[in-house]
């Protein structure tokens, strides 16, 4: 009205401007640091051109060489050279396959039997675990008393003591196809 201003509209007046200054200071920072980026970039950019260039006037001089080479030799010898080269690498290739045919077939083989071995290992060990809870509810039902004229039948520490062979066995023959497998040279570079 009389051209004063309150002191609450300047208050609100002043914090937007303080808001807008702090949003174009951010915007500043930001576009800064985005050219310093964009500069960084451009220097690497024109180091690695410099570097491909080099390396192809270097590749350039190598290729003219090498041409000049191939232009001198003779066109039959050269062929004869190759062809000899091709016939080697065939017949070394077909003995490398037929090795290589035969060590994946023991390889399955031997697989299989450690796949037997395991599956066996695992229900012998289940069986001993169920025959050792068939001993100890046996022996904890046993009457002290002794059976006399009575025939001997098999005790279940009889079956268990024949179950832990059998898991011994295993065991070996696991230990065996363990160490046919280490020492296989299966898929390492000969």
């Amino acid at each position: 009205m009389f051209g004063f201003t309150t002191t609450r509209r300047l208050q609100f007046e002043l914090a937007a401007a303080k808001a807008e200054t702090d949003r174009q200071r951010r915007r500043a920072e930001t576009a800064e640091a985005h050219a310093a980026v964009a500069v960084r970039n451009r220097k690497q950019v024109l180091v690695q051109n410099a570097e491909q260039e080099a390396t192809n006037r270097r590749l350039a001089g190598r290729n003219q060489e090498l041409t000049r080479r191939l232009e001198d030799t003779t066109e039959g010898a050269y062929t004869a050279d190759l062809e000899n080269r091709v016939q080697a690498l065939a017949r070394g290739t077909a003995r490398w396959m037929t090795a290589l045919w035969a060590r994946d077939r023991r390889i399955v083989i031997l697989q299989q039997q450690l796949h037997g071995t395991k599956t066996n290992l695992v229900a012998s060990q289940a069986r001993v675990k169920d025959l050792e809870e068939q001993l100890g509810k046996a022996e904890a039902a046993v009457d002290p008393r002794p059976i006399h004229g009575g025939a001997r039948y098999p005790e279940p520490r009889d079956e268990l003591r024949a179950a832990r062979n059998h898991t011994a066995a295993l065991d070996r023959r696991l230990t065996e196809v363990t160490e046919i497998n280490a020492r296989c040279r299966c898929g390492r570079a000969s």
